[in-house]
């Protein structure tokens, strides 16, 4: 049993609801917009301070929402969630709580009735008479703030520990299935949501760039990938092991994959493009003799109160800014480099490390993780 996880876990204060509120009004009135209704689970993560509204895992949408005006914000549930919003979800966050039948949903409509004759809103869903939110808040979002970034550092420790720990625990004659089990009870122990458990055998690994778990065994090693979600933020990590001594050609492969992440993080810097960083990785992957490989999956992207914010491309023109948070993916057959951080003034601040780690780290100023042997 893993023990519980580090300070900085819990859902954020009224003061930073309050600062979150304020931006958010300020990007109401520079859109002509009266208010904002919120109901997919992000958005009102951000905006509570990581508070939960979603119940249904799949779902883009919770099953509560929030409603902002120009003066007044509330909190929108239906009658079955009442009780634990007040309570439990929401407790702390002195909000009024507005509350519709089950079955008299959408909770939109409610939120309408809120609203003067004529008034310009905006929604995260298709709310009859609203224009897209969806937009504003990505921008809003995408620059975290110092409590937005405690959450995200305990996140990130407890993410790489709970992965660490169980595939410390594996052994050869264990399935990838079994692996991602393993994996999904250790993030489950940390009130940590898996929203992507990847893990393949060195076959397998070989083959495909998504290791989306089979019954095939781990014989001789394993790449292992998580996208780990609390508080509506989301930590992408990689871990690889071996057991027994690494082989010739993975050892290669795995040195290409972390030459291109740390090309991409060099370049990860404010007032830097993605597309330049992404530049810099193409260019890692052909000194590493891999010319093309960057077209066989996604590099990353900034990434925070989504997997990926945005996703770097060639030429993208988006930004980087301070506050953002970055999580970069390479891969080549047998072989992925991936950890998630935080971009500053100053440089890189690395999220998801395990304290304690038994992982081998190579190089400075941007170490990046070897492959364990068993």
């Amino acid at each position: 049993m893993l023990e519980p996880g580090v300070a900085d876990a819990e859902p954020g204060e009224q003061a930073e609801t309050r600062e979150k509120l304020g931006r958010l009004r300020e990007a109401m009135a520079a859109a002509d917009l009266d208010a904002v209704y919120l109901e997919g689970w992000a958005n009102v993560a951000w905006l509570s301070g990581g508070r939960g509204n979603r119940v249904v895992l799949d779902s883009p949408l919770g099953l509560c929402a929030m409603l902002v005006g120009a003066n007044q914000a509330w909190v929108l549930a239906p009658n079955n969630e009442e009780a634990r919003v007040r309570s439990e979800a929401f407790a702390g966050l002195p909000l009024p709580v507005l509350v519709r039948s089950w079955d008299s949903l959408p909770l939109w409509r409610t939120a309408a009735a809120q609203l003067p004759p004529g008034a310009r809103w905006a929604a995260d869903v298709g709310a009859e008479g609203a224009a897209d939110a969806g937009p504003l808040l990505a921008s809003l979002r995408q620059v975290l703030g110092a409590a937005d970034a405690a959450r995200y550092r305990a996140l990130g420790a407890d993410a790489a520990r709970a992965l660490e720990t169980a595939l410390l625990e594996v052994a050869p004659d264990w399935t990838e299935l079994d692996v991602a089990g393993a994996v999904a009870a250790a993030l489950k122990t940390l009130d940590i949501e898996a929203t992507v458990i990847l893990v393949g055998g060195r076959g397998r690994a070989e083959r495909f760039r998504h290791l989306v778990p089979t019954a095939a065994l781990v014989t001789g090693g394993l790449v292992a990938s998580v996208t780990a979600v609390r508080h509506g933020l989301h930590v992408s990590t990689t871990r690889c092991l071996s057991f027994g001594p690494v082989p010739t050609d993975t050892a290669e492969k795995h040195a290409v994959v972390v030459a291109v992440e740390r090309a991409y993080l060099r370049a990860t810097r404010p007032g830097m493009t993605l597309g330049q960083a992404f530049a810099a990785g193409e260019q890692a992957y052909a000194a590493g003799g891999f010319y093309d490989d960057w077209k066989e999956h996604h590099q990353g992207g900034t990434t925070g109160y989504a997997g990926r914010e945005v996703f770097a491309t060639q030429g993208a023109d988006h930004v980087l800014q301070a506050g953002m948070a970055v999580a970069w993916n390479p891969t080549v057959p047998g072989a992925k480099s991936e950890d998630t951080f935080l971009v500053a003034d100053g440089g890189l601040e690395w999220l998801s490390r395990a304290p304690g780690s038994r992982w081998p780290v190579d190089g400075d100023p941007l170490p990046r993780l070897g492959i364990l042997e068993l």
